[in-house]
């Protein structure tokens, strides 16, 4: 326990009495008459109740009367040797069954293996949630630095750096001194020991007056930092248009020249990123083995290289479809409309909660027949499809996709999809009537419902008929289509 904020020991007489006696003490038959000393004592203690109830004994008894504060308690016990020797004899006894000191050691353990450490800062926070500490550590006084200059543009106050090298750096209020003397100071320097920058003084606390329009830490590199999700998503986005996002984020006007910088520093990172796809599929091999990953180059003349297409499938997607998904298809791709163009070729399956299943995809120059072929025959080895027997594949009407299908996975069974089907459909046959008699042979579950919903649309347009059986696919070989195979054949 803790007495005048010191960590005491109880000694073991002492507890052994306190134990012994816990069960004679009754205070209802314990006379207590109050000291000379006591009465004297004019300190009152911090419960209300205790001192009303003291304040009517004294008016009582006509003397002034208050509780003392125990502060310490005595060490001086008076005892005779054989009370000491006999009291010790049992708390031994009743110490090996309690594990008192068990307690008490690994108590004092603990205490002195923790140390106090000081924290880390973190790269990764939202730059609005950034705040020094003091003693916190960085990697460099680069880092700090964005740390400050985040946390003041976000609070609205003006900073400057006074010194900032390898060594140490010094950070100051920006306001004027004389006006406002802001007390605001950083101090920081480079731990040779720990190998980090840390904060060895800190006084965060401003008494100049906010000002969110300083222009003046907002550099080219800071706001292309800010700028690079909107640069991936639209790469031709104009200066004018970044000042208008400037003024409605941070409430400040910024030139049109460093809005150029920015980009320009923005642009550059995004590109060097691109760079780096060998070391991205050499980390994706070593953290998921047994995976494909395929990247193809093209070599230019003056020996450099340029990127042309990238295929990934990871082992366990591969293995979990053959164990516990349906054997269904879909094919597809989709235009790549960031900094990096091409197409993205997409293969996913059906799981066992009939939702959608990842299994491979690729990013190609262009959407052809050459590519999707190169797609299918990777997909076909690592799914181990062998032609397609008892696969059914989904896609759309993409002529170079229907080609490839059929040289890869001639005996799979290859539908369309029915919303890009009616898509074209509603272009020449449009209406409501037609709409439902579309989805309704669409929706069919067997084959005799399908030929009555398709009679139906006969009978009102035979074009429209015609139109719908000629979408059917020719190639495929399977349970519910061989006779209409061999027929068309």
């Amino acid at each position: 326990m803790r007495l005048g904020g010191r960590r005491q020991l109880w000694p073991r007489v002492r507890v052994f009495q306190a134990l012994q006696m816990e069960d004679v003490w009754d205070f209802d038959t314990i006379d207590v008459e109050v000291d000379k000393d006591l009465k004297k004592q004019t300190k009152r203690c911090n419960d209300a109740f205790l001192n009303n109830l003291c304040s009517d004994i004294a008016g009582d008894k006509g003397d002034d009367f208050a509780i003392p504060e125990i502060e310490h308690m005595d060490d001086d016990v008076d005892l005779n040797e054989d009370d000491v020797v006999e009291n010790e004899d049992q708390f031994d006894l009743m110490r090996e069954g309690s594990g008192f000191d068990e307690e008490v050691s690994s108590e004092s353990d603990q205490d002195s293996k923790h140390e106090f450490q000081y924290s880390t800062h973190d790269p990764t926070v939202k730059w609005n949630k950034m705040r020094p500490f003091l003693g916190e550590r960085y990697e460099s006084p680069h880092q700090l630095k964005l740390c400050l200059t985040n946390h003041a543009i976000h609070t609205g106050y003006k900073i400057k750096f006074k010194k900032c090298d390898s060594l140490r750096l010094v950070a100051v209020c920006a306001s004027d001194p004389q006006k406002f003397q802001c007390p605001f100071n950083v101090r920081a320097s480079w731990m040779n020991t720990e190998r980090s920058f840390q904060i060895k003084k800190l006084v965060d606390k401003h008494k100049c007056v906010r000002n969110y329009r300083n222009t003046n830490l907002m550099g080219p590199t800071w706001l292309g930092n800010q700028f690079l999700k909107e640069l991936i998503r639209k790469p031709n986005l104009k200066c004018k248009e970044m000042q208008v996002i400037i003024q409605s984020r941070f409430h400040c006007n910024v030139s049109w020249s460093k809005c150029y910088r920015a980009k320009c520093r923005a642009m550059s990172l995004i590109e060097g990123r691109l760079t780096k796809v060998w070391d991205y599929g050499g980390e994706l091999l070593r953290s998921n083995p047994g995976s494909s990953i395929k990247i193809t180059v093209s070599q230019n003349q003056d020996n450099t290289t340029t990127f042309q297409r990238i295929y990934i499938c990871f082992k366990a997607i591969k293995e979990g479809w053959k164990v516990g998904c349906r054997r269904v298809i879909g094919l597809d791709g989709s235009f790549l409309k960031g900094q990096c163009k091409g197409e993205l070729l997409t293969a996913i399956g059906r799981d066992a909660n009939n939702q959608v299943y990842p299994i491979a995809w690729a990013v190609v120059e262009i959407e052809n027949k050459v590519k999707w072929k190169w797609f299918l025959e990777l997909v076909t080895y690592d799914l181990e499809l062998y032609g397609g027997r008892g696969i059914a594949v989904i896609s759309d009407q993409h002529k170079g996709l229907l080609e490839a299908t059929k040289e890869v996975l001639p005996l799979a069974q290859h539908r369309q999809c029915a919303r890009h089907i009616y898509a074209n459909f509603r272009k020449v046959y449009s209406g409501v009537l037609f709409k439902n008699m579309f989805w309704a042979a669409a929706k069919s579950t067997v084959e005799g419902e399908f030929n009555m919903n398709m009679q139906k649309i006969s009978d009102i347009s035979p074009s429209a008929y015609e139109h719908l059986m000629a979408r059917i696919p020719v190639h495929g070989v399977g349970p519910s289509m061989v006779e209409d195979w061999h027929v068309r054949q």
